[in-house]
Formats: C-alpha cells, structure tokens, sequence
C-alpha cells in the first residue's frame, strides 16, 4: 500500500513541478525523468486486470480471426491488429493483454510528455486534462484511449492552422471518430450548413439501407452498437450529471469571456455532438466529453499572459491532487481497494 500511494504521489508531483513555467529546461527534464520512473512503477504495481474494462477487453468477440476483409475493416481494427501482433510472440492470451496495456500506457506516456513540453497551454489546463484522464487513457481504454489522444493532438494543430493527418487513423480504433472527423473540413466555405444537414441525410440513408445492412454479417457489429447508443444507457451515477455541469459552466464561461471566438467551428461542432449525446443518455455524453474538453482547454482564446490570476491558478492547481487519486479507484475494482487496504 505505501508503495503504491507514494508512486502515485510522485507521478503526480513530477508532473505538475515539471508543467510550471518558471522551471528551467534542465529541472524540467529532471522532473520529466521522475514522472516517467514514477509512472512507471506505478503501472509495475497496479495488475492490469484490476482496471474495470479488462474483462469486457479480454471476452471481446474481436480476437478471433475476421471471416473477411470487411468484417475486418468495419469492426475497428486497430485493437485486433495489435492482439495479433503480440499474440504472434507471445503465447498466452494473460501476457498478450499485459503487453497490450503496456504498449497503451507507452501510447499515453508519450502525449503527456509531449503535453508538458508544449508552451501555449496554460498550467493548470494540463494539469486539470491529467488529473481528468490520465488512468482513464493510459489504465483502462485501450480502444477510445489513443483515438482521444490523436483527437486532442489534432485540435491543438488545427487550432494553430497546422495540419495534423494522422487523425484519420482514430477511424480505426472506435466508431466515435467517424462523428468527430467532420471537424478536419472546418475550413469550408459551407461547413456549417453540411453540419447540420448531414445528420439528416444520415439518418435517412440509414433508414433506406437497414434491411440490406441487416443482411450483411460483417454489419453485426456496427448495428448493434447503434441500437445501443440509441436506446442509451442506464444512468448508475451522479457523477455523469455532475461533470454535465461542470461542462456547461466551463462552456458558459467561454461564451462570457470570448462569445466570437467560441463560434470556432470545431468548438460549435463537438459543443453540439456533445449535448446531442447527453440527449441519448448522460453516460453516452460521458464518452464524448473528452473530445469537447480538450477542444476548448486547447483552444488559443489570448496569448499566455502570466497575470496574478494565471499564477495563482497555476500554483493552486496542485489542489487537484486528491481528484488524481480518485481516478484511480474510480477507475478500477474494488478489489484494488481490498489490495491497498486490507492487507
């Protein structure tokens, strides 16, 4: 148990002295070699089948070899080509999973190093997205988890008219990409009429399609999740209400310090998917809100000043501590509690 709380408290501490901008190049390296370590060891410490998703990853139908090409191409492929890769060199199914979430958690350490080294985000913006989605990215989704992070590497590009290509292979890894890829043709002329005339040719075409779609095995899969998302989730948590606020108050906020900048197309295209979801169901909005959230934290609205304000945010955003540690639990069985605590 001490172990664990002081990996997990120094991975947290490593990463917030090495955010703080009046940290030199050659501190800040330092700090970034302690996260790594710390981290490290923190993944070293925690069983992967402790986080709450491994089963529902271990049992997925996905493992076993595509009938077809298109049944590969269709059913998010990315997670099954890496399972066949390891699995080639590895002999059981148990270690194969091991090297899966290691690799995730190699996938998840690279962004938020690169997230500390990156100048025009403020402080407390990355370390409020770590605290957020840090076990939730690099513990537990091995699918979604690196969609996000090309996601948010792609808003952060676009915002600053870069171009950030390799988006497009989050088409491979979850379905939910394929509704936040229509952000990458912000830049045309009559995007926001297509924005919201597009669902509408969607969800007639789908409807015009279904029985021929139906008929096609490869389909399966895709079907099913849509008849899951449209007849939405239970709601088994507060939470999800909660962070919905927490959502409207940080977009309100945004409207009332910089109502011209929020009409960003990207910003009013995540914005909508995302209360369009919490209409489904809150827990479907849950999903979304990654994208929406690092949308808005990586948007430029002024140059970085470093004002009283920043500073003291900045500084008080070691406070979040305590949430960094909740994600954790929250984001794994009971059974860790039993381990940390009853032993």
């Amino acid at each position: 148990m001490t172990l664990v709380f002081f990996a997990l408290i120094c991975t947290f501490l490593s990463f917030y002295f090495a955010c703080l901008t009046g940290v030199t190049i050659k501190r800040k390296i330092v700090f970034t070699g302690c996260f790594i370590v710390f981290s490290s060891l923190l993944r070293v410490l925690i069983n992967v089948n402790l986080n709450n998703d491994y089963y529902y990853y271990y049992n997925f139908d996905i493992f076993h070899k595509p009938t077809s090409f298109l049944s590969f191409a269709l059913n998010e492929p990315y997670l099954y080509s890496l399972y066949f890769f390891f699995s080639t060199f590895i002999d059981t199914k148990a270690n194969v999973f091991l090297a899966l979430y290691w690799f995730n958690f190699l996938i998840n350490s690279i962004f938020y190093i690169w997230l500390l080294y990156i100048k025009d985000v403020e402080t407390w913006k990355k370390i409020l997205l770590f605290v957020l989605y840090y076990f939730m990215f690099g513990f537990v989704l091995l699918r979604n988890g690196p969609a996000y992070i090309l996601f948010a590497m792609y808003f952060y590009y676009s915002f600053r008219e870069r171009k950030f290509n390799w988006v497009f292979t989050a088409l491979f890894m979850h379905i939910s990409s394929c509704f936040m890829l229509v952000t990458y043709f912000h830049h045309w002329r009559y995007y926001f009429r297509a924005l919201f005339v597009a669902p509408i040719i969607v969800f007639l075409s789908f409807l015009v399609l279904k029985p021929f779609l139906t008929s096609v095995r490869e389909f399966d899969s895709i079907l099913s999740k849509i008849s899951i998302y449209s007849n939405g989730f239970p709601i088994n948590t507060l939470m999800h209400l909660l962070f919905f606020v927490f959502i409207i108050v940080l977009t309100a906020v945004g409207f009332l310090l910089y109502r011209n900048k929020m009409l960003h197309p990207i910003l009013v295209t995540t914005l909508l998917i995302y209360f369009i979801a919490f209409l489904i169901s809150p827990v479907v909005a849950h999903r979304f809100s990654p994208y929406l959230l690092f949308a808005l934290l990586f948007f430029p609205f002024e140059e970085i000043k470093y004002t009283k304000l920043m500073r003291i945010l900045n500084s008080f955003s070691v406070l979040l501590l305590p949430i960094f540690i909740y994600t954790l639990f929250n984001t794994h069985k009971t059974k860790l509690y039993m381990e940390l605590f009853m032993k």
